[in-house]
């Protein structure tokens, strides 16, 4: 009897599973979710065909900040809320919008882990579509991962040297980011002639505007294709939005937590969780620009 009451149990938790994972793929029919290795392929073909685009790195950060709420490195206001929900609503053919859909059901890949690793559970999850969804601007469809390059950096080195490889040499023409950032890696990642515009290390939509000017001042007249790389946080998106609109012949890419275990700053939880080691990523990013 004890047995049949354990099957009996196991089979009721198997059938609660089967509708719970039944439920979100009725909710969002439409959801394509696309890894590491398709994001990044992705970026390289837009890039590649000098099309007009741009890699938005939406996460829980920036929904919260969309939806009236402060983050970790960002406080809100309404100004602010405005413009993160205006860079929600951005969809064309080549823009790559991104939510941290982490789960075993939908977007979880080997390597990741629950030791602040990425890996979230499907409650978690299914709250964040839920959210992205009253922002998104159309149904939820091509969702990517915001993760790509860190995540290849831990799980897959080789790819990630590869693309980052792909990002210097086509060329990067502007980087925004943290004023802190040691020459010596701006320099192996984007290049010496990469035009470079500091932004503060928190709270970066404070100076949106001067960050904004500073662009334009750099990107100039000339109407040839551009790469820009932007790492400055939520306030990104922000400055993604505004650029979006300016110009026809740019390719916006958000670089991510990445740059900050780069330059040793144990600033996100993966770093630690991952085990990366900079010392030695940084040894191979140099032996594969030989």
């Amino acid at each position: 009897m004890h047995h049949i009451k354990m099957r009996m149990s196991i089979l009721i938790l198997g059938i609660v599973s089967t509708f719970s994972v039944m439920g979100w793929q009725h909710k969002f029919p439409s959801l394509q979710f696309h890894k590491s290795h398709e994001t990044l392929a992705k970026i390289e073909e837009i890039i590649t065909h000098k099309q007009k685009g741009a890699y938005l790195r939406f996460g829980d950060g920036d929904i919260n900040l969309a939806l009236g709420q402060s983050e970790l490195l960002q406080s809100c206001n309404p100004r602010l809320q405005r413009e993160m929900r205006e860079a929600f609503l951005i969809n064309a053919p080549h823009v790559l919008k991104t939510l941290p859909l982490y789960c075993k059901e939908i977007g979880w890949e080997p390597g990741m882990n629950q030791n602040g690793n990425h890996e979230a559970s499907l409650s978690w999850v299914l709250d964040i579509l839920e959210k992205a969804r009253g922002i998104w601007g159309k149904r939820i469809s091509d969702v990517y991962t915001h993760v790509a390059l860190h995540h290849t950096a831990t799980s897959n080195p080789e790819l990630c040297l590869r693309f980052l490889k792909f990002l210097k040499e086509a060329p990067c023409f502007l980087f925004v980011g943290n004023q802190n950032i040691p020459l010596e890696v701006r320099e192996l990642l984007f290049g010496s002639e990469c035009k470079y515009v500091p932004t503060p290390s928190a709270s970066s939509y404070n100076e949106i505007d001067r960050i904004e000017q500073d662009c334009i001042a750099a990107l100039g007249s000339d109407d040839a294709y551009r790469v820009i790389v932007i790492a400055m946080g939520c306030s990104g998106r922000v400055l993604e939005k505004r650029l979006w609109y300016r110009y026809n012949n740019i390719f916006l890419f958000d670089f991510g937590s990445l740059l900050d275990a780069l330059c040793g700053w144990n600033t996100r939880a993966w770093i630690e969780g991952s085990g990366f080691d900079a010392a030695a990523f940084i040894d191979q990013l140099k032996k594969a620009y030989e």
